[in-house]
């Protein structure tokens, strides 16, 4: 049985009039809880308003393989909200409210009690931390839990980001997934005369930082990853792409879950990549695809 804890942000994306379930952390944990086996445990540390985007997010979890127990409802904040819409240029973006129920997760009794089990693996975000309490809480579960495989997806959005939250983040992994956008912010930040090289930039994250593990997607290029000092790049296969969202997410997903059966990296990153193949030929973040025929074919 594995036993995974993750945190971050649940939040509803609001754009002409409807609203969709998602958040980075969230739907990681939610393709994550669709691989695992029935006996497997995943517990999600988010907090939500006391409203009616609540009251859907926690029906729409109770039909999920994701314990709730963790996660607290706040009379104080609203349940997160992402508006978008198109910018003057008409193109698309988005404002991620403020002072949202997740930017406000308290570091409690229940989650203490939580952190006395041992995990297999631990998942967090960079934007989850944007807000210092939240921030604090995260640090808190840092310095507490026992985790054998340690994950940050960082998902860099807008300036919600600092070079001291994401070194801290950066030094308490052992895997790391990061998209070709994000390599170029910390590039800039921590490398900025290094020569702009994959393979180069993530040797010199993973011997600075002690990671083990440096996913890197490439959107339509394909993926790739660094492990044992060895750069391994997978081309992406020709499929019609209907919606990217959640497509980073279910990668990450996949490749933590994996890891775990303990699969060669080479098929831990070919699993990865046929999991977000499969997502973005459906709409939206939470899609459902036939996992078990994926699993299959890798012989998991």
């Amino acid at each position: 049985m594995l036993n995974i804890l993750t945190f971050g942000e649940l939040l509803y994306d609001v754009y002409d009039n409807v609203s969709v379930i998602g958040g980075a952390p969230f739907n990681y944990s939610l393709q994550l809880s669709r691989i695992l086996n029935e006996d497997d445990k995943l517990q999600f540390i988010t907090a939500l308003g006391d409203d009616d985007y609540s009251k859907d997010a926690l029906s729409f979890i109770d039909n999920e393989n994701i314990y709730k127990s963790l996660i607290q409802i706040s009379k104080n904040y609203e349940t997160g909200k992402a508006t978008v819409f198109l910018n003057e240029k008409k193109v698309p973006d988005y404002i991620i409210h403020e002072n949202a129920a997740w930017d406000h997760i308290e570091y409690n009794a229940d989650i203490e009690n939580a952190l006395k089990e041992n995990y297999d693996l631990f998942y967090f975000n960079i934007l989850s931390q944007r807000n210092e309490k939240s921030y604090n809480t995260l640090k808190n579960i840092f310095k507490n839990i026992n985790a054998k495989y340690k994950v940050c997806d960082v998902t860099f959005r807008k300036n919600y980001y600092t070079k001291e939250k994401i070194k801290e983040s950066l030094e308490f992994v052992n895997i790391l997934k990061i998209n070709d956008d994000e390599l170029a912010v910390i590039k800039g930040i921590f490398y900025p005369s290094l020569q702009n090289d994959n393979e180069t930039l993530l040797k010199a994250i993973s011997k600075d930082f002690d990671i083990n593990y440096i996913f890197l997607t490439l959107g339509a290029s394909g993926a790739s990853v660094l492990y044992n000092d060895e750069y391994i790049f997978s081309p992406s296969n020709k499929i019609d792409v209907i919606d990217t969202v959640g497509a980073g997410d279910s990668f990450c997903a996949a490749l933590s879950y994996a890891i775990l059966r303990g699969l060669d990296i080479n098929n831990v990153l070919k699993f990865a990549s046929a999991v977000s193949e499969e997502m973005i030929q459906l709409k939206g973040g939470t899609a459902r695809y036939d996992i078990e025929k994926v699993k299959s074919k890798f012989n998991l």
